[in-house]
């Protein structure tokens, strides 16, 4: 907030008399709500609140710093505000990179001379019924006296 929105509020609805606003509480004014208009409309809607409640005739200085966030609070809001405007900021030729990340931008046949010299994938394995062992995979430990290409017996097969 500058100083012609503290002219514009000088100039709304109050006398000359009546304005607590003048240019000398701009800064606090400023710093208290970070430069934000919306944070200086709730300020001023807390200190038009306590104005009303205490039944004054006009909102005070004394209004407005009873009702103005506090230092610790100001500068979290702050600190916020910088964070978030720092995720919004994007280095130069984001778009570009963007771009060429989905194809549309930088060497056009690098995708299909990558696919090219590739390697064709060996075709799948064919797959044995299920249960049926693997040849030569009994080959450790002791020497199996099973016959692997015997169908198990019922107690083996619950087991």
């Amino acid at each position: 907030m500058g100083i012609s929105q503290m002219n514009s509020l000088k100039s709304r609805r109050l006398t000359e008399e009546d304005n607590p606003f003048d240019l000398s509480q701009w800064e606090f004014l400023y710093a208290r709500s970070i430069g934000c208009i919306g944070l200086l409309k709730m300020h001023l809607n807390r200190a038009l609140s306590l104005a009303l409640t205490e039944q004054a005739k006009t909102v005070t200085p004394a209004h407005v710093r009873k009702t103005a966030l506090s230092e610790t609070r100001v500068e979290l809001a702050l600190r916020n505000a910088l964070e978030s405007e720092a995720e919004l900021t994007e280095s130069g030729g984001a778009d570009e990179r963007l771009l060429t990340l989905l194809g549309l931008r930088g060497s056009r046949t690098a995708p299909q001379a990558k696919a090219q010299t590739e390697e064709p994938s060996p075709k799948p394995k064919q797959q044995d019924r299920p249960g049926k062992r693997s040849p030569g995979r009994d080959a450790t430990g002791q020497e199996s006296e099973e016959d692997p290409s015997q169908p198990l017996a019922d107690e083996e097969k619950a087991g």
